[in-house]
């Protein structure tokens, strides 16, 4: 069994050395999805299947099997699953939680919610370490899109104007592109590309559109080819 805490941050370069976006299929056929930084590790017995989260944030897609109840610990914070998909971010107030699809249970064993609540498809709420919790709050589609931002899209572009190409890349990668030639802002754009995918994209515009990149561990700067 699992002892809960609130854990360390982990070290910066240990952080930034890991990739933005990992899948994790585990052994009952789980999808979890994890964010950079994001640990988990896993205890499945024959009647339970447990998820502790270490530190950081993961989308779980659970693989329906009643009689092995799908929980997850993160912080203090068990998330218990009832044929559902969720996200758990262990964040500075508190573990946030928020489910995409069917319902989840909350609890918090060291220190009792009022009862136990349900969280249903489209609610979100943020358990603190200590204290009540808020009510859930429903959220937009529009909000559940830009919370899972952290998560490869695939990205098309027709005759979309580098700068606007190059916010979409920004806002999903650590490593951002820098216009350097105020001339490549308008430059349409024709292409479709993982949002994960910056290397190849920042490829194709060498190979294809005369850009040159100088490239950093934290920019790509991109200027006319001479």
């Amino acid at each position: 069994m699992f002892i809960s805490q609130r854990p360390a941050a982990p070290p910066p370069a240990l952080a930034h050395a890991e990739p933005a976006y990992r899948q994790r299929v585990l052994d009952d056929g789980t999808l979890v999805e994890l964010n950079r930084g994001a640990r988990i590790a896993a205890a499945f017995t024959a009647a339970e299947r447990r998820v502790r989260l270490e530190h950081g944030e993961a989308l779980f897609t659970v693989a329906k099997n009643p009689a092995r109840p799908f929980v997850v610990e993160a912080a203090g914070v068990t998330v218990r699953a009832i044929g559902t998909a969720f996200n758990v971010r262990i964040a500075a107030a508190g573990v946030d939680v928020l489910v995409t699809e069917g319902r989840v249970q909350l609890e918090r064993p060291t220190a009792p919610l009022a009862a136990p609540p349900l969280l249903d498809a489209g609610q979100r709420v943020t358990i603190p370490f200590a204290g009540p919790p808020p009510p859930a709050a429903a959220v937009s589609r529009e909000e559940i899109e830009r919370a899972l931002g952290w998560q490869p899209r695939l990205l098309e572009f027709v005759s979309t104007p580098l700068a606007e190409v190059a916010a979409e890349f920004n806002r999903r990668n650590r490593v951002q592109l820098v216009i350097a030639d105020e001339a490549l802002r308008a430059l349409p754009i024709g292409a479709s590309f993982r949002s994960d995918n910056l290397d190849g994209f920042v490829r194709l515009l060498e190979a294809s559109f005369g850009i040159k990149a100088d490239r950093t561990d934290a920019a790509i700067a991109l200027r006319r080819a001479p």
